[in-house]
Parts: C-alpha cells; structure tokens; sequence
C-alpha cells in the first residue's frame, strides 16, 4: 500500500517563498556593517581574545571613524588571507565558522 503525504496550505506557502527568495535571513545586499552595540562591544577590555571580538575587529573602519560594510564573500576573502600571513589556530576556527559567526553576531545585534 502507498502512503500518501499532502502539504498543509501552510507548508506550500512556505516552499514557494523560499524558492522565490534565495537569499539567507540577515541577508544585506549592501553588506553587513557595525552597529553601535558592536562598537560598544568592541571598548570592552579584552574583547579582542574572543573569537567575536576578533571578526568584529575587522568590520571596523578606518581610525577617522568611517565604518565600512562588507559583503559575506568580501569577508570570507579577508579571512582567508588573514589566516595566510597569521597562522593562528583562532584566525583558522573564524574562518571555519565565518557563517555561524555572522548569524550570531546578526541576531546579537553587533552587525546588521
């Protein structure tokens, strides 16, 4: 005997929108930038020894205050060389994690 699954209306409004939209939640098309929560973070004495601190680190600016937006793939390119002339363990496990650590720092709200 063959089961049959139907969709809820629910779950078929669902699957369309996510075909409609490729793009993951969070997604900038201007790229992600530093929010004041993050600059707050970043004053933090040795917020720089976490893993956090330390991508959040390189989404600040210049020191005349501009903060730059970066795109994921402009991220990822930077870590990549980063990870190249520092061979450190911590820049290895960012760029690993480059993806969770956008999302978390998204939801936290050190970056939009």
């Amino acid at each position: 005997m063959r089961a049959t699954h139907r969709r809820s209306k629910s779950e078929g409004a669902a699957a369309a929108a996510a075909a409609l939209n490729p793009f993951p939640s969070g997604y900038n098309p201007l790229g992600y930038g530093l929010t004041d929560l993050g600059k707050s973070y970043l004053e933090f004495e040795g917020s720089l020894d976490s893993d956090v601190g330390r991508f959040l680190s390189t989404m600040k600016g210049s020191s005349d205050g501009y903060f730059k937006r970066k795109s994921a793939a402009t991220m990822k390119e930077q870590w990549l060389e980063i990870v190249r002339v520092s061979k450190k363990a911590q820049s290895m496990r960012i760029y690993r994690t480059l993806d969770d650590l956008i999302e978390f720092c998204l939801r936290a709200g050190f970056i939009d």
